[in-house]
């Protein structure tokens, strides 16, 4: 079989204290990479949504991480910018080796993970005629995601390679033999007939699932964010996908850490005056839905008023210091920190006391009104936004801002 032909290749590089990367390369264009140290897998990479595989990993070690904590000077970047951001935060002590290990485990196993998905669905397409390998391996002597010189870690720096492939072999059995194979999960559940399955569940499910599939996150994006084993949540959703109440579709990955702040932030505005409400000013929205931000990117377009994206949680305090916005819409439900810790951040600067923060949600519950008071919260707004109801909650806000500085 295939999967014991990978392991038989593997185990030959692994034999000679291979050091260097690995391309593998699996038929219709999909590609990773494994690093190696003498032998042992040291890093790996590719596929399509490596940012997000990061991001997952250092949430399911509980790592928050600010800005300056990302930050790498370009003279220092190398191929492998996310193991650099690793070794980075383990040589400045803002995670242990244990986390250090976790994270390799997590982003090695989901790679494997990956690439067994991808000869399997290759081999389904070929068909039985053909015995073709689909998938072949290109070995790249002494590249390393690294500086090290030498390229050659610690042994309790890297992972058995046979132990690797067999953890991710087992879980990658578990998913086919529960009739997913086919299915990635790399891919997003969105809603489909939101009127029939209103009719096959009852309403508390309803409202559950709405809210989870508007998130526009992966699988395995869900997985970590609720808690959930990978294939629990998808079985549980595997009903509502064969009567077509949901689909899955494919999703982009998230920005670079090391280029979103160029990215979405664009020139710093000119130092704002103490000007009426009516007159521009500056506003930050925090969400990390694309869609969220382009709306409101396309409400004020043509306002005045100028508009600071941010889809990273992690930004999102440096973001607000650096524009000092008029106001800020702030979502609630975001990977890493959450709306209430943003809020509660955002309070304990003193020149943010008075700035009206705007919770966005799509569950605007008694208990989350509640709470979000208590962090500092000024009012709710309801996802989806609506031009005029955003329009009128700024200029409300702004109003009554204005007012107490006369």
């Amino acid at each position: 079989m295939s999967k014991s032909s990978l392991l038989s290749q593997l185990t030959v590089y692994q034999t000679r204290q291979f050091t260097g990367r690995l391309d593998i390369e699996v038929s219709g264009g999909k590609k990773w990479s494994l690093y190696l140290s003498l032998g042992q897998i040291a890093w790996a990479a590719g596929g399509i949504h490596p940012v997000r595989r990061w991001r997952r990993q250092l949430t399911n070690v509980g790592i928050t991480l600010s800005p300056q904590a990302l930050q790498l000077r370009q003279s220092d970047r190398f191929e492998c910018w996310d193991y650099q951001l690793l070794t980075l935060l383990l040589q400045r002590q803002k995670i242990t080796k244990e986390q250090q290990l976790e994270i390799l485990e997590g982003v090695v196993h989901e790679v494997l993970w990956e690439i067994l998905q991808a000869i399997h669905l290759a081999k389904s397409r070929q068909g039985k005629k053909t015995q073709d390998q689909p998938w072949s391996i290109t070995p790249q002597l002494g590249v390393r995601p690294t500086h090290s010189e030498t390229g050659i870690l610690p042994r309790d720096w890297t992972l058995d390679i046979k132990s690797s492939l067999g953890q991710a072999e087992k879980q990658w059995a578990k998913w086919a033999k529960a009739g997913l194979a086919k299915y990635s999960p790399n891919l997003a559940p969105v809603l489909q007939k939101p009127e029939q399955l209103k009719e096959k569940t009852s309403a508390q499910v309803y409202k559950q699932l709405v809210g989870i599939l508007k998130s526009k996150r992966s699988l395995r994006d869900l997985a970590t964010l609720l808690k959930k084993d990978l294939l629990a949540l998808t079985r549980s959703l595997s009903p509502y996908i064969q009567h077509d109440l949901v689909r899955l579709g494919e999703i982009p990955d998230l920005p670079n850490p090391l280029e979103t702040v160029v990215q979405k932030n664009p020139a710093k505005p000119a130092p704002k005056k103490a000007t009426p409400a009516a007159q521009q000013g500056v506003i930050v929205c925090v969400d990390d839905s694309p869609q969220i931000c382009q709306t409101l990117e396309d409400t004020f377009a043509d306002t005045g008023y100028q508009l600071i994206a941010v889809q990273e949680a992690i930004q999102a305090l440096p973001t607000v210091i650096k524009y000092n916005p008029d106001i800020i819409f702030l979502d609630l439900m975001m990977p890493i920190a959450n709306g209430y810790e943003i809020c509660s951040q955002i309070r304990r600067v003193s020149q943010f006391k008075d700035t009206p923060v705007v919770i966005l949600t799509s569950n605007d519950g008694l208990v989350d009104r509640v709470r979000a008071k208590v962090v500092g919260a000024t009012d709710f707004l309801s996802k989806p936004v609506e031009t005029e109801k955003v329009m009128n909650t700024v200029e409300r806000h702004l109003k009554a801002k204005a007012a107490q500085k006369v």
